[in-house]
This record gives C-alpha cells, structure tokens and sequence, in this order.
C-alpha cells in the first residue's frame, strides 16, 4: 500500500522530501498521485510533518524512537532553507544561461557571417573603383558645355541684380512717406531681403 511505503520510506531516510522526490526515489512503485493522497493522508493523520515552502509542500518523518527526549525531532527548516536558497541561485544562473544562448543563436552563423563580410569587401571594393575614376579624371564636362553654363550664370545673375535694385528704389520711394521703420514695412509685406536669409551670391568668370 502507497501510505506504508511513504511512511516507511520517510523513516527509514529521516530526511525531509517533496511529493516529487519521494516519487522518483520509490522508482515508480507508485504513482505520482497515489504518492500525493498518501503524504496527505499522513499529514493529516499526524504521522508525518509537512512544511510549506513558497509554493511546494516538504514532508518529513516524526521519529518516535530516539532517546534524547525533546531534541528527538530534527529541525528540517536549516537545511530546507538552504536548499531553497540553492535551488533559486541555480534558476538565477539557468535564466542567464538560457538568455544568453538565445543571444548566441540570434547571432548570425559563421557562414553567414562570411557571406556578409564577402558582399560589403566587394561593395567597397566597387565604390573605391569608383571614386578612383573620378579623382583620375580631368574633365567631366567639355570646355564648350562648361563655358555655356557659366554664360547663362552671368546673364541671370546681371538680371538679378538690375532686378534687386529696381525693387531697393521702389521700396525707399514708399519708405519716404511710410510713418513706421523700414524693418516694420518689410514685416508688413513679408518681405525677405538677401541679408535676412544669408543669401550671399556666387560670381564665376567665364
């Protein structure tokens, strides 16, 4: 019967078990259940003691036998205790363990990584190629385009300034009868002069 051989067992070790151990130790004589009802019933018949742990149950025998009077009984609770504290360094260290596997298999393979490193040295490799070719190159314009560009460039920027300057007279006409300051006509009419928008222009001879 399950509740003879707990008892029995629990007396004969004298040392303080789960439901779990007790099971793996009477290497399957009785079922996990069966082992369960059977520290119950103990428990609650007064024949063993059973000491809750968090959220596990330990149970140990009552020895009736020694001679020693009130010391009879071993006090469990030191070496639970420090099995308790064992058993949650060593989950501290499994949770470290795991995350740090989950870290080394996210990482990418050695072939993997080679294959990487393969495609960026032939990527640099092509833009080092590349910019070779335009430091080595002398033009990248004929004379004819180049001087094109440049003569439009004056044109507009003769324009610009006949424009500026027409627009500077009109702006000092209406100034003379204007009560306010210049910077508060120009706020009126949003107006934004080269200086308010550091606008500096670029001249090139062609």
């Amino acid at each position: 019967m399950a509740t003879d051989a707990v008892k029995k067992y629990l007396e004969d070790t004298n040392r303080p078990y789960s439901c779990a151990d007790v099971t793996v130790n009477l290497r399957g004589a009785f079922t996990k259940s069966a082992i369960q009802k059977a520290l119950d019933a103990l428990s609650e018949a007064g024949k063993i003691k059973c000491k809750l742990y968090g959220k596990q149950k330990v149970y140990a025998a009552i020895q009736h036998d020694n001679a020693d009077g009130p010391s009879e009984n071993e006090d469990y609770d030191t070496p639970i205790k420090t099995t308790t504290i064992e058993l949650e360094e060593l989950n501290t260290q499994l949770k470290t363990k795991e995350a740090s596997l989950k870290s080394l298999l996210a990482a990418p393979t050695s072939d993997s990584a080679r294959v990487q490193a393969g495609e960026i040295k032939t990527n640099i490799e092509k833009l080092e190629s590349r910019l070779a070719t335009l430091r080595d190159s002398v033009e990248v314009m004929s004379a004819d385009e180049k001087r094109g560009i440049l003569e439009s460039h004056a044109k507009l920027l003769s324009e610009y300034k006949k424009r500026k300057r027409i627009c500077s007279e009109m702006i000092e006409a209406m100034l003379e009868g204007y009560p306010k300051s210049k910077k508060n006509f120009l706020e009126e009419l949003c107006i934004e002069t080269d200086e308010m928008v550091d606008f500096k222009l670029v001249s090139f001879q062609v």
